[in-house]
């Protein structure tokens, strides 16, 4: 089972002599966790490794993003932004609620395909019904900054021979950790990582 391997206390001893070494366990990329624990308090928290700002939310071990380093933000360089405007983000981490009660906290990595992987995702859970796992694990699509829609294998042909009239069309073979991440926990203790990447869910 892959929760009881990252639990394992040879490879948490591993993980943990390279970080008090200084040695950094992943170069780059998007990482997300959503947890809800027994007295439902909730974090849902998004984070690029090797991309952090160097700065640390006092008492809480916590690294802040470095969006000025994000250059899928920035194509025309580091320094365009005129001074004064807000810096964008494509981290979406997030809390659903129905009602006034927390239901669901969800987020994905991904980069530019954050937003549509997780729209995809809360469409399929609170309009189709599906469940948690099926709606992560649904085929997506992404319309890319070359206007081409990028599409998982599972879209039905017909959906597909309408989208070829207004779009170009790529059609993947497979799954692909280029759709995004998405990682979500309920608070009727469900939850699923994503396939598409190397997470897990985890009940302690």
């Amino acid at each position: 089972d892959k929760g009881e391997l990252y639990l394992d206390e040879e490879r948490i001893s591993i993980f943990s002599s390279m970080i008090l070494s200084g040695r950094p366990i992943f170069s780059k990329g998007t990482t997300h966790m959503s947890i809800i624990d027994r007295e439902g308090n909730a974090a849902s928290m998004t984070i690029s490794n090797g991309e952090g700002s160097g700065y640390y939310v006092p008492k809480t071990g916590i690294m802040l993003n470095n969006m000025l380093g994000e250059d899928d933000l920035h194509p025309h360089g580091f320094h365009t932004l005129k001074p004064g405007i807000r810096v964008s983000s494509m981290m979406s981490p997030t809390f659903i609620k129905k009602g006034d009660e927390l239901f669901c906290v969800i987020g994905s990595g991904g980069s530019k395909r954050i937003k549509t992987a997780l729209l995809q995702v809360i469409v399929n859970m609170l309009e189709l019904s599906m469940p948690l796992h099926s709606a992560i694990e649904s085929p997506r699509i992404h319309l890319d900054d070359n206007r081409i829609l990028q599409i998982e294998p599972g879209i039905d042909d017909i959906v597909i021979e309408t989208l070829k009239r207004y779009y170009k069309i790529n059609c993947w073979k497979e799954k692909n950790m280029y759709f995004g991440g998405v990682n979500a926990v309920t608070s009727t203790g469900d939850g699923w990582a994503d396939s598409r990447r190397g997470g897990a869910f985890l009940i302690l």
